[in-house]
């Protein structure tokens, strides 16, 4: 607790005022400025070939304020170019966290590869956690050799800058710790925290200029969260700033110009025109635990009670090439059974007794399932839960039943799947399901995609709407998100509690919301 108090203060001692509003508003002005210009390139279906050239600027503009402000040199005066390269290159380090949205912006219009998207969503499970530790890793280096550019200002060598970087940098394991994870990982809960304090305030807006004047405090409280943070990677535990006794009055202009362009950022977010009610879709097929999921019970209790225009449900294969509604891989959690519904036959399965939020169902074929809904008159969306063992096979158990799923849609997590079903049933609607949208979706000739509701962002739903896709939301659970996501004009929301989308005004309330999460 001494180290950290005594970090604190030194820390916000050592902080000038023209450093912070500098970061806060100067460079947050230029960043904000350079990816509105973006966006708007893009949405017109423009790719500046001078994309990567002022992108690659950003970072340098970052490295020389970084290295200005750790050395305590006045701006643009005897700056080190070494340093600032250095800097520079820390910042190209920490871009896929400082500028994630530039890489969200670029790869919803120009998205990697199909086959390769396919791949690492199919086993995000296991590449994931191997890029984060590695990450991770390249971070902790990056902390250590912070201090480098401070040192080649001095007019040291950069091999001498590395060696008195890490050395200074060299502190006990639960010290390192502190200083290299918890107070960043500080940093990023207060962010999150602030975005939910403020979501709390939008529910007390009323009109168009409170909702504004919320917003640009958001931003403003942000910006400067970042600027702490900023200040913080750069802090070397100078002394006491000596604050100039100078009249700044430059330093209002960056004020004024990142005021301003927020101000009629988020005018225009708030100016929305209504958007069409998107599509009420029941998650498996049942709505606040009504019954068990994916059972014929709940296509029932939930058809004739909500009404949706459409039932989700999930379809497997079984080991003798039967299909069964049912989620899970697995039948460990509802059945009790360690047993994979594609390595055991019907036979089997159907002596199983499901068993969830006190209901118990047995595991339907999917011939009775849709049999039913059919009788219901209720459209289902199907998705195909493949496996490696089931990938083959699973469209041809369903082309027996063509003639019943007429004005049915299908939809598949396996990219290769959703597209021989577009082969197969070329008059459905047929969707992919993306598991998460941080890599953009890959480009394809189907008819809706399916995203996730907590990694979906703004620039991804324009995209796939640009390329006249439909764009699907998975799973809404709160008010907060229906009302974020039915301002972006989006296609369908599914959900396990359909009471919560139920058609939302074009309020003021709405529109703060969907501009605080939808970025």
């Amino acid at each position: 607790m001494k180290f950290i108090s005594r970090t604190a203060k030194s820390f916000f001692n050592s902080i000038r005022l023209q450093d912070f509003l500098i970061v806060t508003f100067g460079l947050s002005f230029l960043t904000e400025g350079l990816f509105l210009f973006f966006q708007e390139l893009f949405r017109h279906g423009n790719f500046p070939k001078f994309f990567y050239l002022l992108f690659f600027t950003l970072f340098g503009l970052y490295g020389f304020f970084f290295s200005q402000i750790q050395t305590r040199k006045p701006f643009f005066q005897d700056f080190s170019l070494s340093g600032i390269l250095f800097s520079s290159l820390y910042w190209l380090i920490l871009s896929p966290i400082v500028f994630f949205k530039f890489y969200q912006l670029f790869l919803a219009y120009r998205p990697l590869p199909a086959t390769f998207l396919s791949f690492i969503f199919l086993y995000r499970w296991k590449i994931l956690p191997i890029i984060a530790v590695l990450y991770l890793l390249l971070l902790y280096f990056v902390w250590r050799f912070l201090l480098v550019p401070s040192y080649l200002n001095d007019g040291l060598s950069l091999k001498v800058s590395l060696q008195k970087s890490w050395q200074q940098r060299k502190l006990a394991i639960g010290l390192q710790l502190i200083s290299f994870l918890v107070i960043p990982l500080l940093f990023l809960l207060s962010s999150l925290l602030s975005k939910v304090l403020f979501t709390l305030m939008a529910q007390l807006v009323t009109t168009r200029t409170a909702g504004l004047s919320l917003l640009l405090l958001y931003q403003a409280c942000k910006s400067s969260l970042f600027a702490l943070f900023f200040l913080y990677l750069a802090f070397n535990n100078q002394e006491e700033a000596q604050h100039n006794s100078g009249k700044n009055y430059w330093l209002i202009l960056p004020i004024i110009a990142s005021l301003a362009l927020y101000g009629l950022t988020y005018t225009q977010r708030l100016a929305v025109k209504p958007a069409p009610i998107p599509q009420t879709i029941s998650h498996r097929g049942v709505s606040d635990e009504n019954a068990l999921q994916n059972s014929i019970t709940g296509l029932k209790r939930t058809s004739q009670t909500y009404h949706p225009d459409l039932v989700e449900m999930d379809v497997q294969e079984t080991a003798d090439h039967q299909l069964v509604v049912m989620h899970d891989e697995n039948l460990k959690e509802l059945a009790g059974k360690n047993l994979r519904v594609d390595e055991t036959n019907w036979s089997q399965l159907k002596k199983l007794t499901l068993k969830e939020n006190g209901y118990q169902e047995k595991i339907p074929l999917f011939s009775d399932y849709l049999a039913e809904a059919n009788k219901l008159q209720q459209k289902l969306l199907i998705e195909l839960k493949v496996s490696a063992k089931t990938k083959e096979t699973m469209i041809q158990q369903l082309l027996p039943l063509k003639s019943q799923l007429v004005g049915h849609q299908l939809q598949s997590m396996d990219l290769d799947t959703a597209q021989n079903l577009k082969k197969n049933f070329p008059k459905h609607k047929i969707g992919y399901i993306l598991p998460f949208d941080l890599l953009g979706s890959p480009k394809t000739q189907l008819d809706f995609i399916n995203i996730e509701a907590r990694t979906a962002n703004r620039q991804l739903i324009q995209a796939i709407q640009q390329r006249k896709q439909g764009v699907y939301v998975w799973s809404i659970n709160t008010s907060l998100q229906n009302q974020a996501f039915h301002l972006q004009a989006v296609d369908g929301l599914l959900s396990d509690k359909l009471t919560i989308l139920s058609p939302q005004s074009n309020n003021i309330k709405a529109k703060v919301v969907a501009a605080l999460w939808i970025n």
